[in-house]
Formats: C-alpha cells, structure tokens, sequence
C-alpha cells in the first residue's frame, strides 16, 4: 500500500471517527443544513471508502476499520442516498426552502410534493381537454358562419313570401285561345288556312285516340 493510500485511508478514518462521535453523542454539531450536515458527511465519506476500497457494499470489516461500524446502516443507507440524489435534494431544499435536517423527513416531503403535482395535472387535464374543445367548437361556428355567408353569394336579400305559389288566372275563352293562336301563326309566317288545316287534323287525331 502507497504512502498516498496510506494517507487517504487515515482521513477517512479520521472523519469516520468523528461521525460515529458526534452520532453517538447526538450533537448538533454537524446539523447546519441538509445539504451540507452530518447525512452529507456521512455519505460523502461512505462514496470515499466505496472508491478507495473498490466495492459496491460496506462490508463490517470495512465498517470497522472506517470506524463507522457504530452507525446503524439505516443511516449510512439513508446518508448514502442523499449523495446518490444530491442535485434533486438541492434543487428541492431551493425550491421549498426546506430546513429539516432528518433523511426520512426530506425524502417524505419530496414523496408528498411528487404527488400534490401529479394530482395536480390530473386535475388540469379535464380543464385543458375542456378549452381545447371549447376552442375547437368556436373555431366550427366561425367555419359555418363563414361557409352560411359564402352560400349567400349572388342571392337576393328580399324576402320571399309566396314562394312555390302561383297566381291564378281566370279560364281563356274559346276566341281567346283562336286570337292567340292567330297571332302565333302570323308570327311564325303560318298563313291562316294551313292553321285552320292543321287546327282540324289535330282534332281528327285527338278525337280518334279517345275512340279507341
């Protein structure tokens, strides 16, 4: 073992020392902020040992050689979490100005924010789905507005009150059915013999189509 690693083992156990000191006597003395108290520490130091002894997990021979075996590993659980999650509890402790300084405290608090917020968006949903279809539905009034106005184009703004009735007329008379069609013939340069011609084969057709 290298003289730095030598060096390095003895501040850790150094510190070590002077955790399970303070843990024992249940001082204050390391309690100035979750962020930066004796769980910081605590964690801190234990990421340390982890690195410099190339291990995933404390075992007790390394707890005692640290000198931390004299805290309970819910603590150095909890301490070791801290430094895992420490940009999430620091933008946390900013945001709420949370000031305790117990692990369990901290991690019930953000559980607690975690799910005001998501009860939150739920209840938001509804509202936002609300807005959209409410948006959705003026935005279908407008389209049929503009589409009423576009298919009155070119029509005629009075208003009809008769539509589909005819105005009734009294019955012509036999000379006014003759003079009209008199008329007709000499506008169609028909002279009036053939007319009279043609009058008579009509009803010669006519009245043979009703005989048989």
């Amino acid at each position: 073992m290298t003289n730095s690693t030598n060096q390095n083992t003895t501040t850790l156990q150094n510190e070590g020392q002077a955790l399970t000191t303070a843990f024992k006597k249940q001082t204050t003395a390391f309690k100035k902020s979750i962020t930066e108290g004796f769980d910081f520490r605590l964690g801190t130091l234990i990421k340390q040992i982890k690195e410099l002894e190339n291990v995933s997990t404390l075992s007790n021979k390394i707890r005692k050689k640290y000198k931390i075996d004299a805290i309970d590993r819910r603590r150095t659980s909890e301490a070791e979490w801290l430094i895992d999650n420490s940009q999430t509890v620091a933008d946390f402790v900013k945001k709420t100005k949370f000031s305790g300084t117990a692990i369990a405290s901290l991690q019930n608090a953000m559980r607690k924010a975690s799910k005001d917020a998501d009860t939150s968006a739920k209840a938001d949903k509804p509202k936002t789905d609300a807005k959209a279809s409410k948006t959705v539905s003026k935005e279908t009034d407008k389209v049929d507005d503009k589409s009423s106005k576009v298919s009155n184009i070119g029509q005629s703004d009075t208003k009809v009150e008769n539509f589909g009735k005819f105005e009734t007329k009294s019955l012509l008379t036999a000379n006014d059915i003759a003079l009209e069609m008199l008329v007709q013939a000499d506008t169609n340069k028909v002279s009036h013999k053939e007319l009279v011609t043609a009058l008579i084969e009509q009803i010669k057709l006519l009245t043979t189509e009703e005989v048989a």
